[in-house]
């Protein structure tokens, strides 16, 4: 019985440690309440009564704070930035070993059109792209930080904001050559693989 009571408590802080590499906000908070619940029935089980005390305390600062961001209103933008500003270069140098990474060393080159990802009036990430063809946009960056990378944002704009795009007569965005670490993210919000590292969607 000692095993698998030690086992429960290994169990725990194995989650906890999960929790803690989430990039997500959010999941980190679900994930660290199921590992402390877990700690919780271990303490039980042991009677350990300051170690219930705390993780239930843990528990109930992690639903409360999952509720506090679920009860906020999201306010999403796409606000033009312009080659060459100070602001812009300063952002793909903070973060231009992840986009190179994902997108290619000379995707922030070959772009001629830049906006910037807006939430609640924060700078969220970063969009670029060019023209293939009148009617074809190639997507060279969609690039979102760490805070925010739960897909939302992508929904938000490939829903929201397809317009801006129609009205400039394009038909399709496409992407070529991006990184793996990609591909999971570009099929949740509606692209189809047409090769490898190359996607599409129409608009």
């Amino acid at each position: 019985m000692d095993v698998y009571i030690n086992l429960l408590g290994y169990a725990g802080s194995f989650i906890i440690l999960i929790s803690l590499t989430m990039k997500s906000i959010v999941k980190l908070r679900w994930i660290n309440a199921a590992g402390s619940l877990l700690f919780v029935i271990f303490a039980f089980l042991t009677k350990s009564t300051p170690t219930i005390v705390m993780n239930i305390g843990i528990i109930v600062i992690d639903l409360w704070y999952v509720f506090k961001i679920s009860k906020v209103k999201a306010d999403y933008r796409l606000v033009k930035a312009e080659r060459g500003s100070a602001f812009l270069d300063f952002f793909y140098e903070l973060h231009r070993k992840e986009i190179v990474g994902i997108f290619g060393e000379d995707s922030f080159a070959e772009a001629r059109g830049f906006s910037y990802f807006v939430c609640n009036g924060e700078i969220a990430g970063l969009f670029a792209w060019k023209e293939n063809s009148p009617a074809e946009c190639q997507i060279l960056i969609d690039f979102v930080t760490p805070r925010y990378r739960d897909t939302k944002i992508g929904r938000y704009f490939f829903d929201r904001q397809l317009p801006l795009f129609r009205e400039k007569g394009y038909i399709r965005f496409v992407y070529n050559n991006v990184g793996a670490a990609h591909w999971k993210y570009l099929s949740k919000i509606g692209f189809r693989e047409t090769s490898i590292g190359s996607f599409e969607k129409e608009i």
